[in-house]
């Protein structure tokens, strides 16, 4: 198998989302609308969160068939999700614009860069914090073995709802 996986299913390495939850805290209740097979929801739960999750592919975890792109109320303040790549700027305005308060997102480091995607979302949305990995994820395709380290950058990029400063940047 080579290239993209169909749906975008990249799933969540525990220790990614554990190392989100040493630096920031959420609600008790967390949305985690792009769940797959429950990586990041696992991780939440552990950590004593209510976590309401669901996914628009089956993939055995939670409910599917739920688009979050055509949801019309958020059904928590707080979200955490690792969204389909390509799909990535338009989950984030969609929280947006649902007024979902505190959401965490995972993404490549590269989102950072591009103006169009700066005029787009940055420039009237920034981030309040981005947190970078200093030692590199190994993320595959949620249908193959992992079978080397990582060769992308990653970080965990955060928005407040009322938040309108410069981000802040750590690193992880």
């Amino acid at each position: 198998m080579s290239g993209r996986q169909k749906n975008d299913w990249y799933p969540t390495p525990e220790i990614a989302t554990r190392r989100l939850l040493d630096v920031e805290m959420f609600d008790e209740q967390i949305w985690e609308p792009a769940a797959g097979d429950g990586a990041i929801s696992k991780v939440l739960k552990t950590a004593c969160y209510d976590v309401i999750s669901s996914d628009l592919n089956d993939y055995g975890y939670c409910e599917s068939g739920i688009d979050f792109l055509l949801e019309q109320k958020r059904a928590a303040d707080s979200l955490v999700s690792n969204p389909p790549y390509k799909l990535a700027e338009e989950f984030i305005r969609h929280a947006i614009a649902l007024g979902v308060d505190k959401h965490a997102w995972l993404l490549r480091l590269s989102f950072l860069e591009g103006q169009k995607r700066y005029q787009r979302l940055f420039q009237d949305y920034p981030p309040i914090r981005v947190h970078v990995f200093s030692q590199r994820l190994t993320i595959w395709r949620g249908d193959q073995e992992i079978s080397s380290s990582g060769t992308v950058a990653y970080a965990w990029f955060v928005w407040r709802a009322t938040y309108t400063g410069s981000p802040q940047l750590g690193w992880l």
